[in-house]
């Protein structure tokens, strides 16, 4: 009788423990890996996902060093090479008619001044 009841007991657990919801285990891990490659300054694609903090544009809209460089060399300019990359002016050196020029360029692309060096 003792068996009977036994074996009646196992069967009842083993039927609650089926209808039991079962908790699942949380690893609650979190992990980021971001890749970016990024030479000079800030690159608008990379944000947050990526490494970079985003950087805060004082000239939103301007042209870009190498931009400034082409617009020189489109306005007739040879061996333009950049002096100073830094905004609200670029500054270039080029030669044009046999003699060097200081070309400035402003954020827009506008060249804003030009000056003969000797």
């Amino acid at each position: 009788m003792i068996t009977k009841s036994l074996i009646a007991a196992a069967a009842i657990a083993a039927s609650v423990t089926a209808f039991a919801p079962a908790q699942q285990a949380q690893a609650k891990t979190n992990i980021d890996i971001g890749i970016g490659f990024g030479f000079g300054g800030y690159y608008p694609g990379y944000g947050y996902g990526y490494g970079y903090a985003p950087v805060y544009d004082p000239y939103p809209g301007a042209i870009s060093c190498h931009k400034g460089k082409k617009i020189v060399r489109w306005s007739g300019y040879n061996n333009v090479q950049p002096v100073d990359c830094s905004l609200p002016g670029y500054k270039y050196t080029g030669w044009k008619w046999g003699h060097k020029y200081l070309v400035r360029v402003n954020g827009g692309g506008n060249i804003t001044g030009v000056q003969m060096i000797f």
